[in-house]
C-alpha cells in the first residue's frame, strides 16, 4: 500500500480505503482461512480486521511498511477468535458413522496437509502460513508477530519439523515429505 493512499484513508477517504480493502481482502481471506480452518469464522476476523484498520488508520506510522502493520491486526483478530472458541467436541459424542464415511474416502494432498497443519500448535501454524501461503519474508513476519528476526528463523524451523513429522505419521506410514 502506497503511502499516497494511505494518507488519503487518514484524511477520511473512502475510495482509497476500498482501493486498500480490495488489495488486501483475498489475502487475508486466504490467510485467515489456513489458521481458522472455518469460513464463517475466517470473514469475521478479516471484517473485524478491515474494522480496526479502519478506526486505527490514524496510529499507523507512515515511515513503517503497512503489511506486517496489517497482518499483525489480522494475526491478533485470529488468535482473539481462536481464544474464544469453544472446546473440541468429546470424540465418545462423534457418531460412529462420521467416522467410517471419512475412512472410506481418498485423501488428497491438501486435505492431508490440512490436516496435519490443524494438529500443529497455533503459533507454528501462524508462522507457516505468514510464511508460505502469504509470503511475509521473515522480518516482516518480525513485525507481525512481535519476534526477532532470529525467533522467527527458529518458530519456521520447528514448525517445518513438527510438520514433517506430522505427515509421517499421518501418511499411512509412509515418508512422503
Amino acid at each position: 500500500m502506497d503511502k499516497k493512499t494511505i494518507k488519503k484513508i487518514k484524511k477520511g477517504d473512502r475510495k482509497a480505503f476500498r482501493a486498500l480493502y480490495d488489495e488486501y481482502y483475498q489475502a487475508a481471506m486466504r490467510a485467515s482461512m489456513s489458521m481458522l480452518k472455518n469460513e464463517s469464522d475466517a470473514s469475521d476476523a478479516v471484517q473485524e480486521t478491515f474494522i480496526r484498520v479502519y478506526k486505527g488508520i490514524h496510529t499507523y506510522n507512515d515511515s513503517k511498511p503497512f503489511k506486517p502493520w496489517f497482518y499483525r491486526i489480522l494475526t491478533n483478530e485470529v488468535r482473539r477468535l481462536i481464544s474464544k472458541r469453544k472446546p473440541e467436541t468429546d470424540i465418545d459424542q462423534v457418531p460412529q458413522s462420521a467416522y467410517e464415511d471419512k475412512a472410506t474416502q481418498p485423501a488428497t494432498d491438501n486435505e492431508i496437509l490440512d490436516e496435519a497443519m490443524e494438529k500443529l500448535k497455533e503459533d507454528h501454524r501462524e508462522a507457516l502460513v505468514l510464511k508460505y501461503v502469504e509470503g511475509l519474508t521473515e522480518k516482516e513476519m518480525s513485525s507481525v508477530l512481535e519476534i526477532s528476526i532470529g525467533a522467527v528463523k527458529s518458530r519456521l524451523f520447528q514448525a517445518r519439523k513438527l510438520l514433517r513429522e506430522e505427515l509421517r505419521g499421518d501418511y499411512h506410514g509412509q515418508e512422503q515429505v
